[in-house]
């Protein structure tokens, strides 16, 4: 920069040019007299961009970055932001990209979508994000258009997607898993099928969404047909809707339909339309990119759901917030359920909002809030969260909250907002997003006195006594203590742990001890018989048999 008493011609060059004044320009605060005058919008643009990136120390982008929430040795978690597209896995055909070299161009494209595994594999080095650079390299000068394997889940497709475990909607946000190594990615990638979300100690998967109407849960179970039942589920103090509702996925519309509502032909929805199917039998692709599910097939899907807030606008129109948990992972399913119940989503005019209300809510109102899941190779659990981000904030902050779900806890979300301070806190930057839930250091010793409290005995001594046991008789204390459970006295069915955000006792960390437990959290179920099987799909083996890590 030049001093003030070298600007005299420079300043009259630019005044007659109708640039931008010199004496003006601060880099800490933007003076708008400073770009008055300016005619290049280009100019006018930088300077907004240079002053957005010194008090931030982010690069504005016309696409929003996604965010790191923690990471691992073996796994990475992404806050995925809305328009960005996860087709890949399960295909033949390869997925589009931008072709670009560095993420910031990537996130200034003109394309209305981008891939998040693209977007990965230009961010980071881990093992798979690497391979998927080498794999570029090799499509491009080859002048690959089809790839030999379609599964999605060996260590090869790992190096085809940064290690993308999960998928989402191009605009539903929250979280996406990575693995970050060959050998994790099989692991980590079975435990988000159905099969395994169905097991003792299965993947757990939540959601935001706002339906329209007054959501509640039904207090009779309603079964049109064996592959259509909605009721409550669980005991009267903790009940929760249930949608289980077996989908139909129509390529040619690019929508779910039921598979069989008891007043048709299962398999059909009344007209026959043209379906596209790939030569493996996966899914295809929409205009933007995503993969859809087979064509014509019966997939089983099950939704759990629980009304926590209701809101209302001002022309009297209810609205309801779910916090939703799917068993399966099928394309729309979340969409598909509240539409068949008569609540369609927020701006979901695919399946039945009007679209009208894209005027005010600029995309379907979803977010993939909480994942719980067992990362490979250590048996440790952890749970990752996706603060409500600042849109879908703003768009509940515009409603009136009418009421509020009873012992309703605090949810995280990106920006303060006062109107929904009964449902949502601002996280904390400090905090971590991806917790692990492991023994603590001294777990021996807060046991013992647990098990004396419940017993109302002094316990003897587990890890030490020669009198228990033979000398060649391994330490079960040791041992179960890894697993959380001591099979000597079911203790599993004594005393059990959870997960909670506000744990007075501070030796426990982020545990607690909640006493017996007779009912497991989420019933487990077993895969009806009519569902097809899917071969190659071995599911993932719990930490052990009756695992209760939640």
């Amino acid at each position: 920069m030049c001093s003030t008493r070298k600007l005299g011609k420079k300043r009259k060059a630019c005044s007659r040019r109708s640039t931008c004044s010199i004496l003006m320009f601060n880099p800490c605060q933007l003076n708008e007299l400073c770009v008055k005058y300016v005619l290049e919008p280009k100019v006018v643009k930088v300077l907004v961009n240079y002053h957005h990136f010194v008090l931030t120390r982010q690069i504005k982008t016309r696409h929003t970055s996604p965010k790191l929430l923690g990471q691992t040795d073996e796994i990475l978690c992404i806050d995925k932001p809305p328009m960005f597209t996860c087709s890949y896995g399960g295909f033949s055909r390869l997925p589009h990209r931008a072709k670009v070299s560095t993420p910031t161009q990537l996130l200034n494209c003109e394309k209305a979508t981008i891939q998040i595994h693209e977007y990965l594999a230009l961010t980071y080095d881990y093992e798979t994000a690497s391979g998927t650079r080498e794999f570029w390299k090799q499509e491009d000068e080859e002048s690959w258009r089809v790839w030999a394997c379609g599964c999605g889940e060996c260590d090869s497709c790992a190096c085809m997607q940064s290690g993308c475990c999960n998928r989402l909607d191009k605009e539903t946000s929250g979280i996406v898993v990575a693995a970050k190594t060959r050998r994790g990615f099989p692991v980590i990638r079975k435990q988000f099928s159905t099969a395994h979300s169905l097991e003792a100690g299965g993947t757990e998967k939540f959601y935001f969404a706002l339906a329209r109407g007054q959501v509640k849960i039904p207090t009779t179970t309603q079964e049109r047909s064996p592959d259509w039942i909605h009721g409550p589920d669980g005991p009267p103090s903790n009940r929760r809707g249930r949608i289980q509702i077996a989908i139909r996925f129509d390529q040619s519309k690019w929508k779910a339909f039921p598979y069989n509502d008891g007043g048709m032909t299962p398999g059909q929805d009344g007209n026959e339309r043209s379906r596209k199917a790939t030569a493996t039998g996966g899914g295809d692709w929409d205009e933007d990119g995503e993969q859809g599910e087979p064509a014509n097939v019966r997939l089983f899907a099950l939704t759990f759901y629980d009304p926590i807030a209701w809101f209302s606008n001002d022309a009297n129109e209810k609205y309801t917030l779910l916090r939703a948990q799917i068993i399966s992972g099928r394309t729309h399913q979340i969409r598909f359920h509240c539409s068949e119940i008569g609540h369609p989503l927020v701006a979901d005019d695919l399946y039945g909002a009007p679209q009208s209300e894209r005027d005010w809510a600029k995309r379907v109102f979803l977010h993939s809030y909480q994942t719980k899941f067992l990362e490979p190779f250590s048996d440790k659990w952890y749970e990752a969260v996706s603060p409500l981000p600042e849109d879908l904030g703003q768009l509940l902050a515009g409603l009136q909250l009418d009421r509020v779900k009873e012992r309703c806890p605090l949810f995280l979300s990106r920006r303060k907002h006062s109107q929904l301070h009964r449902i949502f806190k601002p996280y904390d930057p400090d905090q971590e997003l991806l917790q692990v839930h492991a023994a603590p250091w001294n777990a021996r010793e807060i046991l013992q006195e647990k098990m004396k409290t419940l017993s109302g005995r002094n316990t003897p001594s587990w890890g030490n006594s020669t009198a228990q046991r033979q000398p060649n008789e391994p330490d079960k204390f040791s041992q179960n203590l890894q697993r959380w459970k001591w099979e000597d006295q079911c203790w599993g069915a004594d005393l059990s742990w959870r997960a909670t955000s506000m744990d007075e006792d501070e030796s426990w960390g982020t545990w607690e001890s909640k006493g017996a437990e007779p009912e497991p959290k989420r019933p487990r179920l077993e895969i009806p018989a009519a569902e097809p099987a899917n071969a190659g799909q071995v599911p993932c083996t719990p930490p052990y048999p009756d695992a209760k890590a939640w």
